[in-house]
C-alpha cells in the first residue's frame, strides 16, 4: 500500500494490485492463445460403394476454421508414418521427435492430423489400419478420429480462470479520519465495492503478523489491526509488498494514532494503546 494522504487529521493508504492485474491479463491472453492455436481435430472417413469406387474425406478443424480434403479411393495409395523434430510446449528450446501419419496420393502427401505425437506405436497402428482398408475391397467404411480439443479447452480454461480471478483483484483504500473519529476500509473491484467502517477508538493495536510455510522457508507478513471486539482486520495481503514496507506502514499508523487527541498513548513495546 502507498500513502495517498497524510495530514494531522487524516491518513489514507491505497493499494492498486497492478502486479495481479498484469499477471491476470497475461494468463488470460495465454489461455485464449492456447485454445485458438492448439485446439485441433481431424476426422478421416472412407465409404466404398464397389470394390473400385468410393471416396474418402479428411476434415481438419481448429477453433477458428476447418479444411476438407476429398480423395478418391483409387487415388489413395497408402499411409506411412514420418518423423519430424519440433519444439514442444514443455521444452520449447529443444527439438524433440514426433510422429505423424501421412496419406499418400499420386500428386501429394497429406498429413492425417494437424499435430503429431511422441508415440510411434500409435501412429503405426493407424497407418496399418488405413493400409488394411485399402487392400481389402470387402471393407465398405473406415473412420478415424483424432481430437485434442477438450484437453486444450480445459488447459486454456484453467489459464483464463486464473487470469480473470487475478484481474478481479480490488483496489483497497484505508482511511484513518480523526475529524469524524472513524476507520474506513473501501474495496473497489469490477464486481462492485464494499465499505467497512469502525470507530477509531475501537482500535487497540496495530501489528505485523509473521507466518511461515514450507518448513519455514517462506516467510509472509501481514499488517493487522486489532479491535476491542477481538476482531482482527487484515489490511494487506501476503503478496502486496515486502516486510520493510509493511513495517513502515505499521509505524505510520501507530504514529498517527499516537497523536490522536481522543486516544490513550501507545505502549511502544507491544504496539498497543
Amino acid at each position: 500500500m502507498n500513502i495517498l494522504q497524510h495530514t494531522p487529521t487524516q491518513l489514507v493508504f491505497r493499494h492498486r494490485p497492478l502486479t495481479l492485474w498484469l499477471a491476470g491479463s497475461f494468463f488470460t491472453i495465454v489461455g485464449v492463445v492456447i485454445i485458438i492455436l492448439l485446439s485441433k481435430a481431424s476426422t478421416f472417413t472412407c465409404e466404398r460403394a464397389q470394390p473400385n469406387q468410393g471416396r474418402c474425406e479428411l476434415k481438419h478443424s481448429n477453433f477458428v476454421m476447418s479444411k476438407n480434403f476429398i480423395i478418391s479411393i483409387n487415388d489413395l495409395k497408402g499411409a506411412e508414418v514420418v518423423m519430424a523434430h519440433t519444439r514442444q510446449m514443455d521444452s520449447f528450446f529443444i527439438l524433440r521427435p514426433h510422429y505423424r501419419v501421412i496419406l499418400l496420393t499420386p500428386t501429394e502427401k497429406i498429413p492425417l492430423t494437424l499435430y503429431g505425437t511422441k508415440n510411434h506405436e500409435t501412429q503405426d497402428a493407424i497407418a496399418a489400419e488405413i493400409n488394411a482398408y485399402i487392400k481389402n475391397p470387402d471393407e465398405t467404411s473406415l473412420l478415424i478420429k483424432r481430437d485434442n480439443r477438450w484437453l486444450i479447452y480445459i488447459l486454456g480454461g484453467i489459464f483464463i480462470v486464473v487470469g480473470v480471478f487475478a484481474e478481479l483483484s480490488k483496489i483497497i483504500t484505508v482511511t484513518f479520519d480523526k475529524v469524524v473519529g472513524e476507520l474506513k476500509i473501501e474495496r473497489q473491484g469490477l464486481l462492485g465495492s464494499q465499505v467497512i467502517e469502525h470507530p477509531l477508538e475501537d482500535i487497540i493495536g496495530v501489528k505485523l503478523n509473521t507466518s511461515s510455510y514450507f518448513n519455514s522457508k517462506t516467510i509472509l507478513h501481514q499488517v493487522v489491526l486489532e479491535l476491542r471486539t477481538d476482531e482482527n482486520i487484515l489490511l494487506t495481503s501476503n503478496s502486496s509488498m515486502g516486510k520493510a514496507r509493511k513495517q513502515r506502514m505499521v509505524d505510520e499508523i501507530r504514529h498517527f494514532l499516537t497523536h490522536s487527541s481522543h486516544l490513550p498513548c501507545w505502549d511502544g513495546e507491544n504496539g498497543e494503546l
